[in-house]
């Protein structure tokens, strides 16, 4: 998969991945992140700008040879592919079985595509959907049973994690909301909601009870995750401890016990998925190449 191929390049150092700047300015944040991808012979960015009427995506992608640009790509849905791309890599790698029963937090507009990316490394047995909102946490797993996906909703956190054995968070929660004994039947976890150091989904005792932690991109973490800062600042983390998950998947590296990714989102992860798309697009002819593509 594209994603998974540009983390073994990135722990190769075949890809170049600059992390997320911010501006803000009268109630909007502009974020933009790229990254140089040789071994596809591209590069891109994303930015996205938020306001309180919303937030727009858009990837921009470059072809290193001749530096033409070749799109521009809504990056909406990109995202949340990717996103969901990135947790079943790890889990891929880090949690190395062929089935589970999933713990699923959050039933937001990710949540789909966090299922539906582990569904490609997985065997999912049963899933158990925890949202604050009790209409939202019916609805999804009604909605995955329909799908011919065996799920129900969970009242408490606790309860979405009992007796499962891989979990996600995918939420925007501020405060943390799973602690050791809620994660404590996991094997491995998939962090991904959040990326700015104000978010936080576990808490510090959580992210201690796991003995390998992974991340993105270090430089990015170090900034932007806050669950892990929060626990480095309580003393239950050290990022000297910390690995990047392409060390892993270039085989440089050993996932140890009970593994958690945090994920925050990089631009490697678009730009790959971005020159998939528009590769796809050329051959059916949906565009012509050397020209933009606006979706």
């Amino acid at each position: 998969m594209a994603v998974e191929e540009a983390f073994r390049r990135q722990g190769l150092g075949e890809a170049v991945n600059s992390m997320r700047t911010r501006s803000r300015s009268d109630g909007t944040v502009l974020s933009v992140m790229h990254a140089s991808l040789p071994y596809l012979g591209r590069a891109g960015l994303k930015c996205y700008l938020s306001s309180p009427q919303g937030t727009k995506f858009l990837v921009v992608l470059f072809d290193l040879k001749d530096a033409t640009p070749l799109a521009v790509m809504g990056a909406d849905m990109l995202g949340r592919y990717r996103t969901g791309a990135a947790s079943a890599v790890a889990t891929k790698h880090l949690y190395r079985r062929s089935s589970a029963r999933l713990a699923l937090f959050g039933a937001g507009r990710q949540a789909i595509t966090q299922v539906q990316a582990l569904q490609t490394v997985l065997r999912i047995e049963e899933v158990r959907v925890w949202s604050p909102n009790h209409s939202h946490r019916t609805a999804f797993a009604s909605r995955l049973n329909e799908e011919g996906i065996k799920a129900s909703p969970a009242d408490s956190p606790g309860a979405a994690s009992a007796n499962a054995e891989v979990g996600s968070t995918i939420t925007s929660a501020s405060s943390p909301f799973l602690g050791d004994r809620d994660v404590a039947p996991l094997s491995h976890a998939n962090v991904c909601g959040g990326n700015n150091s104000r978010h936080s989904e576990l808490a510090p005792d959580a992210i201690a009870s796991f003995e390998s932690i992974f991340v993105d991109d270090l430089s990015q973490g170090r900034i932007e995750y806050g669950d892990l800062l929060k626990a480095a600042s309580a003393g239950k983390f050290s990022w000297g401890n910390a690995l990047e998950l392409g060390s892993v998947v270039a085989g440089k590296a050993s996932p140890k016990g009970r593994t958690l990714f945090k994920s925050g989102g990089v631009a490697l992860e678009d730009v790959a998925v971005a020159s998939l798309l528009y590769d796809k697009a050329a051959r059916d002819g949906t565009i012509r190449p050397g020209e933009f593509s606006f979706s």
